[in-house]
């Protein structure tokens, strides 16, 4: 009901006890050692300042805790948002700062109005195809955006692929081999650590929860080691900016309408990307119960979160796959994880905030790289590829859009892409001819099957599909060009059981068949339709067609009797 998901709720704060109190104080903790670094690296890869990915981590995961339906979602800066924010705000007159807020705000406007009116479900209609060749096109991009800063090289963000090779090729001469040096350790040691540390860690003997508490601080110490190399070295590292110590101040800065205006487009794919990704998420960490989890209320959770980072001091924010998946591996049981990681973060600002600014932006860069290879999914680019070769065409398809033209656009031609390929394939229904082999028992495709007819002069078709006005044209060619291949014909039957919706356009031309069908003399029978079919049937002129319960009881209404086979004692 529309307006429900509106209503905070206490699911989680009722369902807390000492025993999972714990676990999410220790879930938490370890989710700050990987929050803290991953915070500052996505606000540097927004083109924001550090201190804003700790502010966007603030607020959200309590509101997340009201509204949200997944005890493992960690909700804070993620890469794609940020890399979208950067090509948003970068680069013109408006405030980098300004500008992330209002986007934020509206993105979580939009998302408030999706959930509040219960239609978190238009979620399916960003395919799966277009969400792999999207994902893997902006690890690309954020990639290629990092590049730089990881290489001490200063050159002009860029939106799309072609224009980052150009401007890195062009900033080389810039190159700091110090920089670089360190740089390309760190990202070494982060790869490392992601692909062998928890593995290793278990093969000498460390458990849960302190194994993954173990695994998931090394980017922190890696990114302290790099900072410590950074100052032992004679030449300059550039290192992130200071950052307040305290809490955020509110955002009052107000643009003007003009500007709020110029920002919606980037707004709304901000929200499609929050809510897609964070949907998928909370899908994944389900597992294969997912009675629990209610887009509507997804939407509306990151929405708030969204509003609320913007007025304190961040900028937009989704749910994180590897963030939330640490937190389930960790041992938490709700939310509540995710509060105690921004309890921490609150420590940090107040504990550690004068020590932060000796962190090297080469080796925040390469936290982001090492970070974005989880977006590229081999596994199920392989499984599309296997079943549906246009669906795989898809994901390539978006995949290039995006690197060429940047990630809103790519976005845009991707769902595009989706929503024509499903027109086109829902255009164009098998109508078929079936026969029956088994005497009567069960009606089979001639073509498909290797089914003789032995029902004619009565013959049976098929409409494989719900009929709607996008197909209801090729419905109505199909079924005269199987009537033609037959001379004679004096019934028509027509198997409706596949028809599970019928519209306007489609009754309009089964009017028109049954008119052309009356002036050849051949009757019409439709069989095995659904009440709601056989209810749109019931105003067609019923001295042409007749209505049955199932295909064999029309064929009989022909006249044609079917010998069924004895089977054998």
């Amino acid at each position: 009901m529309a307006g429900e998901a509106l209503v905070p709720g206490t699911r989680w704060l009722a369902a807390a006890s000492p025993t999972s109190g714990m676990k999410d104080a220790i879930a938490g903790l370890v989710l700050s050692i990987l929050l803290v670094p991953q915070a500052m690296a996505y606000a540097q890869l927004a083109g924001l300042p550090p201190q804003m990915g700790l502010f966007a981590a603030l607020t959200p995961p309590l509101l997340y805790l009201f509204f949200g339906t997944s005890p493992f979602v960690s909700v804070g800066p993620v890469a794609l948002v940020s890399l979208v924010i950067g090509e948003a705000v970068g680069g013109g007159s408006l405030a980098p700062q300004t500008g992330a807020a209002v986007i934020a705000i509206e993105a979580g406007i939009l998302l408030l109005l999706l959930g509040g009116f219960g239609l978190g479900r238009l979620v399916n209609f960003i395919s799966e195809p277009v969400l792999l060749g999207f994902t893997a096109a902006a690890a690309v991009l954020i990639a290629a955006s990092q590049l730089p800063t990881l290489l001490g090289i200063d050159v002009a963000r860029a939106g799309n692929l072609p224009e980052a090779v150009s401007a890195l090729w062009q900033g080389m001469e810039g190159l700091q081999p110090t920089t670089a040096l360190i740089g390309a350790a760190a990202l070494a040691a982060l790869l490392i650590a992601n692909r062998y540390a928890a593995p290793l860690l278990w093969k000498i003997g460390v458990r849960p929860p302190f194994r993954l508490a173990l695994a998931k601080s090394l980017p922190l110490l890696v990114i302290v080691v790099a900072a410590i190399a950074a100052m032992s070295v004679p030449a300059d590292v550039p290192t992130v900016d200071a950052i307040r110590g305290g809490l955020p101040s509110p955002f009052i800065d107000f643009p003007p309408l003009a500007t709020w205006i110029s920002l919606l487009p980037s707004a709304l794919a901000v929200a499609i990307i929050i809510f897609v990704t964070a949907t998928a998420v909370a899908k994944a960490l389900a597992g294969e119960d997912r009675s629990d989890l209610d887009t509507s209320r997804e939407a509306v959770a990151l929405g708030a979160g969204n509003v609320a980072a913007a007025l304190s001091g961040g900028y937009a924010v989704g749910a994180s796959l590897s963030r939330s998946a640490l937190v389930r591996d960790s041992g938490g049981r709700t939310p509540l994880a995710s509060v105690v990681a921004s309890l921490a973060i609150i420590a940090v600002l107040f504990l550690l905030a004068p020590l932060l600014v000796y962190l090297p932006e080469t080796a925040l860069a390469a936290l982001v790289i090492s970070a974005v290879f989880g977006l590229v999914n081999l596994r199920e680019i392989g499984a599309v590829w296997s079943h549906d070769r246009v669906e795989a065409a898809i994901i390539l398809a978006a995949f290039l859009a995006t690197l060429a033209f940047g990630v809103r656009l790519g976005l845009a031609i991707g769902a595009l892409l989706g929503l024509a390929h499903y027109l086109w394939f829902t255009s164009v229904p098998r109508v078929t001819r079936i026969g029956t082999d088994d005497g009567g028992v069960s009606y089979r495709s001639v073509e498909r099957d290797d089914v003789e007819l032995t029902t004619l002069p009565c013959l049976i078709v098929r409409i494989d599909r719900s009929i709607y006005f996008a197909n209801a044209a090729y419905c109505e060619e199909q079924i005269f060009r199987q009537l033609s291949r037959h001379d004679k014909v004096t019934s028509l039957v027509l198997d409706m059981s596949a028809v599970n919706d019928i519209d306007a356009s489609g009754v309009a031309m089964l009017r028109r068949v049954v008119q052309r069908l009356k002036s050849m003399g051949i009757a019409l029978h439709f069989a095995a339709q659904h009440q709601p079919i056989a209810d749109s049937l019931a105003g067609l002129d019923s001295e042409v067609c007749q209505i049955h319960r199932t295909v064999g009881h029309a064929v009989e209404r022909c006249g044609v009797h079917v010998e069924r086979e004895i089977a054998p004692t």
